[in-house]
């Protein structure tokens, strides 16, 4: 796919087992010809069958991250996932207020369990995650954190694509616009369907299209066409084939 290069900040936990977080950010955000810089704020030791540790990063870490990357890059879109607590979320805060300032897209995955059920944020920063929401140009909950985070559907924060609104033969997404216009998505859902990293890969690779200055509606259908691609190509690991396969993202 030929494109001009741009930057997108990935501010995201650290997944060991490469499929999803940060990992999963980055050769997203390659596969749309994006440079990837990243404010790592969360290390976890994890798979495909749950998470056994998290180590949250100090938010003076964090600080000096966002810092030192800011210094050097001229950001294009940002992509915000696993932040875990309320110092963590007030870091980011500040930043993101900087950069939607000079108008940079920012997407927030709001991350608050794993698909294992491990928790990745903490109940004491639900409010703090909430409020972060106001600071985002799109955000991408599937119906469970929406569901923890108490959206009021009624009174978005921002624009809103609410993920696995239903799940059969296809995997559909709606897009909740803060006008009150509502969109639907679909893509044919592949076997396994337990997938690591889906969340994770829809959102980076939106950041990726929304860094280029595509509308709304026409990156999510990109971003869906591409993983929907890494699923069905999905690589394989000894508890089966839950890996999505980004290079084969535009494959087919």
């Amino acid at each position: 796919m030929s494109v001009s290069k741009k930057n997108v900040l990935i501010v995201a936990g650290s997944d060991s087992v490469g499929g999803a977080g940060v990992q999963a950010d980055i050769k997203s955000c390659e596969a749309f010809g994006c440079f990837s810089a990243s404010v790592i704020t969360a290390v976890t030791a994890q798979n495909t069958n749950g998470v056994s540790s998290v180590l949250a990063m100090p938010a003076k870490m964090v600080k000096a991250q966002f810092e030192m990357v800011l210094a050097e890059l001229d950001i294009d879109a940002v992509k915000v996932g696993m932040l875990f607590n309320e110092e963590i979320i007030a870091v980011v805060s500040a930043f993101l207020k900087e950069l939607r300032a000079k108008n940079v897209p920012v997407v927030i995955d709001p991350v608050c369990v794993a698909k294992s059920g491990a928790k990745l944020l903490e109940d004491a920063a639900i409010e703090a995650l909430k409020e972060l929401l106001k600071l985002a140009s799109v955000a991408t909950p599937n119906v469970d954190e929406a569901r923890i985070l108490s959206i009021d559907f009624a009174n978005l924060p921002c624009d809103m694509v609410l993920k696995r609104t239903k799940v059969d033969e296809i995997c559909e997404d709606t897009l909740y616009l803060k006008g009150g216009e509502v969109v639907k998505f679909s893509e044919e859902l592949f076997e396994p369907r337990v997938m690591h990293g889906a969340g994770c890969s829809f959102s980076s690779s939106l950041a990726a299209i929304l860094a280029q200055q595509n509308d709304l509606v026409s990156a999510i259908k990109m971003a869906k066409k591409f993983v929907a691609n890494g699923i069905k190509n999905a690589h394989k690991s000894k508890f089966g084939a839950r890996l999505i396969d980004h290079k084969a993202g535009f494959n087919g």
